[in-house]
């Protein structure tokens, strides 16, 4: 590049004092570099990927020998998708240099000759990416590569010959490897996923960037990971198929991709698409033993809610028209109730579950979001009916009608369903939303899916898959808390404990022999705190009173507060409709751990079914931290 620049600045002077001279014959013959620049031709000792072997993953090491390395840049920053990152390859591999330096596609375009001078560099990587840079700040897990600056840049990387031919490694998406990573590589006969057809590349208007995901006709996928700083982040992603060309990058254990400019994406012809099978299909090739799925494609409405915690995060039930399954990915996914999904099953593995059929070991890439069009219809059926048709019915949706629950007074865990034909088991998780509602009286009607643990049951998605009937409960409360252990967060029939701010709930407590519910903010890190025990469900078709005791200990606020509420549905607290009631409460000029009458309150003003709430406010270390304490709640006669 100097020679080359001496060259430039000896022809101008020479064509600049040739126009003060008279008209003439003038001698330009002067050292002009050929076509294609110069190269230093400097002595090379080593390899790429001889050099990136001396690196372990997590370490850093500082090269001290003089090693030297000829490379082709293959990236480019040219439309902002490539940050003060240079990455070189040879033919055995590709490395990454964090240099401070912007704009470096004028003097390091794509294609050109670099010599790199690698001693006095440091090998690190970023979460599994190998890269050079000049040196380490920070430690342990806050240490990082530093960049190597501007000025010294010259000092490390060589300028040589340019437009040279950059031949990207045509590889398939089962090919991927360690090796390539930080080559240029292109995929051909891929296209976009449906979820990402269409759709901007990143985040033009906030500049964030946005993974999007491309897939073979096999549906095995790769990340395109695009800056919301590139020039193209507000183009659409290409709706056909075709060829992607770009460097190969990891992030930990998950291979990504990265484009230069669109002009690496050719991607016009049309979509090529899996074998589409119906899940009656699929679940015909199970024989009684594990097997491992075919490629192919399903497609379905997600018919379980993993909002209410009905299932776990990772599992879902998926219906067609020909039947139903269930599926289990590798970790939670985010597919909602009445979502239309299509999921490769390539690899999933099919095997019973304690009777259930599902398809275990799915990738959560495997999934693709189709759109919303609803919940499904359930099959009209009667409890026999379940019964007799529960293989063929598993895991799909129905709908009994003129049943009763009973065997438990809450949803959470196993409640027998009976209507005029027979009795079978609805089963609930504890960890659902709606586990302690308290189950409605009389004749109802249940949407449930059917499933299996060693004998048919079924399993509700939410509150609202249940209608009708009485609404449960209604007997008068007569509560000390003694049946729930010392230092327990209360978990009562019917009762509800919930946390609005902050994490911490209603606990029991014991102080000289008596077991009470206590609710406080100390020791709580939360910047808030909003705590609600809330009682079962009363049916005030008589007046009735309300008596309970409270208490206090390291009075600094008043955080107790009791309320009413004539529509709270058991789970949303926010959306009920809450009125203060008027009561004695235990305050700074009570004793502390004295227990204070309520006195009665009067719920005659009230009809219908209406709940009891004992609300707790309250702040983290150094606020308002007040130990609150309730005792003897009774709702009774008036």
């Amino acid at each position: 590049m100097y020679d080359y620049m001496i060259s430039s600045l000896r022809f101008l002077l020479i064509l600049c004092w040739g126009l003060l001279l008279p008209v003439a014959c003038v001698d330009l013959d002067y050292d002009q570099p050929p076509a294609g620049g110069l190269d230093p031709n400097l002595t090379t000792n080593i390899s790429i990927a001889e050099l990136k072997a001396r690196h372990t993953i997590g370490q850093y090491e500082e090269i001290t020998d003089d090693v030297t390395f000829s490379a082709l840049v293959i990236s480019s920053d040219a439309e902002g998708n490539f940050f003060k990152q240079l990455v070189v390859s040879d033919e055995t591999g590709g490395i990454e240099l964090r240099v401070e330096m912007t704009d470096m596609h004028n003097v390091y375009p794509v294609g050109r000759k670099v010599y790199i001078k690698a001693k006095g560099l440091w090998l690190g990587d970023y979460n599994g990416l190998t890269q050079l840079g000049a040196g380490v700040v920070g430690s342990g897990n806050n240490a990082e590569l530093i960049r190597i600056p501007e000025s010294l840049v010259d000092l490390y990387v060589v300028p040589a010959t340019y437009g040279n031919t950059v031949t990207p490694k045509v590889l398939t998406l089962d090919q991927l490897s360690l090796a390539d990573v930080s080559t240029l590589v292109r995929f051909e006969q891929v296209q976009f996923v449906g979820a990402d057809a269409g759709l901007p590349f990143a985040d033009a208007v906030l500049q964030l960037t946005v993974n999007r995901e491309f897939e073979d006709c096999s549906r095995r996928r790769l990340i395109l990971r695009t800056s919301g700083f590139s020039s193209f982040a507000g183009d659409l992603t290409p709706t056909g198929s075709g060829s992607i060309t770009g460097v190969l990058s990891i992030f930990r254990d998950t291979y990504q991709f990265t484009i230069r400019d669109l002009d690496d994406v050719q991607m016009a012809g049309e979509r090529c698409s899996a074998s589409t099978m119906t899940i009656a299909a699929v679940r015909q090739i199970f024989t009684g033993s594990t097997v491992a799925l075919p490629a192919g494609t399903i497609r379905g409405t997600v018919i379980s809610d993993y909002n209410s915690q009905s299932v776990t995060g990772r599992n879902l039930y998926l219906q067609d028209a020909t039947g139903g399954i269930a599926l289990r990915f590798a970790s939670n996914h985010t597919f909602t109730l009445g979502a239309e999904i299509s999921v490769d099953v390539a690899g999933g593995l099919m095997s019973e579950f304690s009777g259930l059929l599902q398809i275990d070991g799915l990738p959560n890439g495997a999934a693709t979001l189709d759109g919303h069009p609803g919940d499904v219809t359930p099959q009209g059926a009667t409890v026999l009916e379940v019964l007799t048709n529960a293989q063929a019915w598993e895991s799909t949706l129905v709908r009994i009608s003129n049943a009763t629950l009973s065997d438990n007074t809450i949803f959470n865990g196993s409640v027998t369903v009976s209507d005029a034909t027979g009795s079978m088991v609805l089963f609930t998780r504890s960890q659902s939303t709606f586990a302690s509602n308290v189950l409605p009286t009389g004749q109802v009607t249940i949407t449930a899916i059917v499933s299996e643990f060693n004998t048919p049951q079924l399993i509700i998605r939410n509150a609202s898959d249940v209608t009708g009937g009485g609404s449960g409960g209604g007997d008068d409360i007569d509560e000390p808390f003694t049946s729930v252990p010392n230092n327990v967060d209360i978990n009562l029939p019917g009762w509800v404990n919930v946390a609005v701010k902050g994490t911490r709930l209603w606990r029991a407590q014991v102080f000289s022999g008596n077991t009470y519910a206590q609710a406080t903010a100390f020791n709580d890190a939360a910047a808030e705190m909003e705590a609600w025990l809330i009682t079962p469900p009363v049916i005030l078709d008589e007046a009735k009173k309300l008596t309970f005791e409270s208490a206090k200990a390291f009075w600094v606020h008043d955080g107790l507060s009791v309320w009413i509420s004539q529509n709270f549905n058991g789970t949303d607290v926010t959306g009920a409709t809450w009125l203060p009631l008027s009561a004695v409460l235990a305050g700074a000029g009570d004793a502390d751990h004295a227990f204070i009458p309520s006195g009665n309150v009067d719920l005659s003003g009230y009809s219908g079914t209406v709940r009891i709430g004992f609300k707790y406010t309250g702040s983290g270390p150094g606020g308002q931290t007040t130990s609150c304490r309730i005792d003897n709640v009774k709702i009774e006669k008036l």
